[in-house]
């Protein structure tokens, strides 16, 4: 009788405990210990999307944030323009989320320049999927009727021979970009400057001018300088629609937007070619929900893993947090990301944060260090302040609001 009444009870005390099981990881405090245990990452928006905290208490346990900090740093944010947003997503909870005006939560607003990190991401998954044509990896020569289209041919420059994809990457190709550039002394104003905003590809290898700017020529040797150039990136472009015969968009569909549950996202086109097709404008265009841009910084986060899968190689996802070594001249720009060495370039955010950035204040920040992805999505019309004031601004006031994490992370 002993014998029954001892498995009896070490049955039902398996019984409390199971229930007990159950009851704890069904609250959040539960979800956060099955965190600890296997990575969290969240599923499409239409099955559930991001785990979420509302509660102060939750935000400042679980997440550890201090959410009247949070609300400083979105009066910041508001009053950039009447149509602004911000997310904030640490150690896997959304624990912040505001909008105002035109954005949403399903809406679809340009977040401009910040499609080029996009289409680096792109280019690095296809060096690793066909090896056999990388096989020097970024120090590839990609100038060449093997990597690009026909139309890009004869080269109208032929320094364009020597340029290499992680010049590219890193505009320090020579193409023709932005004012002010840099080379070895520091700044310099070329003349022209190379096209920028919307323009056909035909144009980005130099074939005809755009508006007053020009690609015809180099500005310097390849590997001389940094120019921010759009049409060194809507060259990347046309690498990967020649290689893969889909166009950025539709590559990215496959290989990054589907596996990591972006849904109802936009990515225009570039103005017509003398044939009159269409490309992918990866120089900028993209349109992401706002919370499917924050799954874009959170698969950055893991390293460019999602779940158990690898979906950007990881050597290239470290290499986007660091300096690249294809870029000696300008130390706020890596691998088509804004960077952060030396705290210089966002002054009040850890060293190693890095960000997607564009037009109009639109950015996917990363900080590896406080395990955290920020969002903002919106126009800046009532800013008064230069774009990078305004860029640090955005991201110290998220960072202010972080606490010293509980798990160590």
């Amino acid at each position: 009788m002993k014998e029954i009444s001892l498995a009896r009870m070490t049955v039902g005390i398996g019984i409390v405990i199971m229930f007990s099981t159950l009851a704890l990881f069904g609250t959040p405090a539960g979800a956060a210990a099955l965190s600890e245990q296997k990575t969290y990452f969240p599923p499409p928006e239409s099955k559930g999307g991001w785990r979420t905290l509302t509660r102060t208490s939750d935000i400042r346990k679980l997440a550890r944030m201090d959410k009247r900090k949070l609300d400083e740093a979105w009066e910041y944010v508001r009053r950039l323009d009447e149509n602004s947003s911000l997310l904030v997503v640490r150690h896997g909870w959304l624990c912040y989320e505001k909008y105002q005006g035109a954005v949403t939560p399903t809406s679809n607003r340009d977040m401009h320049s910040c499609g080029k990190a996009f289409t680096g991401v792109a280019v690095a998954i296809l060096t690793d999927k066909m090896p056999e044509l990388f096989p020097k990896k970024l120090d590839q020569l990609v100038c060449d009727p093997t990597y690009l289209p026909q139309d890009a041919f004869p080269l109208t420059d032929p320094r364009k021979a020597r340029v290499k994809l992680g010049q590219l990457l890193s505009h320090t190709s020579g193409i023709r970009g932005n004012n002010p550039s840099y080379g070895p002394a520091g700044k310099v104003m070329i003349k022209p400057a190379g096209p920028d905003g919307s323009f056909p590809e035909h144009s980005a290898f130099g074939k005809a001018d755009w508006r007053g700017t020009s690609a015809k020529t180099l500005w310097t040797d390849p590997g001389g300088g940094y120019s921010y150039a759009s049409a060194g990136v809507v060259i990347l472009g046309a690498m990967v629609r020649k290689l893969t015969g889909k166009e950025v968009a539709d590559y990215m569909r496959e290989k990054v937007f589907d596996p990591i549950g972006w849904e109802g996202w936009k990515w225009y086109g570039n103005p017509a070619e003398p044939d009159g097709s269409r490309h992918t404008k990866c120089q900028g265009g993209i349109e992401p929900r706002p919370r499917d841009a924050l799954r874009f910084g959170y698969l950055l986060l893991h390293l460019g893993r999602w779940n158990e899968e690898q979906i950007i190689p990881q050597w290239y996802a470290r290499m986007m947090r660091t300096s690249s070594p294809y870029n000696p001249y300008y130390p706020g720009y890596g691998l088509l990301v804004v960077i952060n060495p030396g705290g210089k370039k966002l002054p009040s955010a850890p060293r190693g944060t890095y960000a997607a950035s564009g037009a109009a204040n639109n950015h996917i920040f990363v900080v590896p260090s406080l395990d955290m992805v920020v969002v903002r999505i919106g126009d800046r019309g009532r800013a008064r302040e230069p774009f990078d004031v305004v860029q640090d601004k955005i991201i110290g006031g998220v960072v202010k609001a972080a606490l010293p994490s509980e798990s160590g992370k």
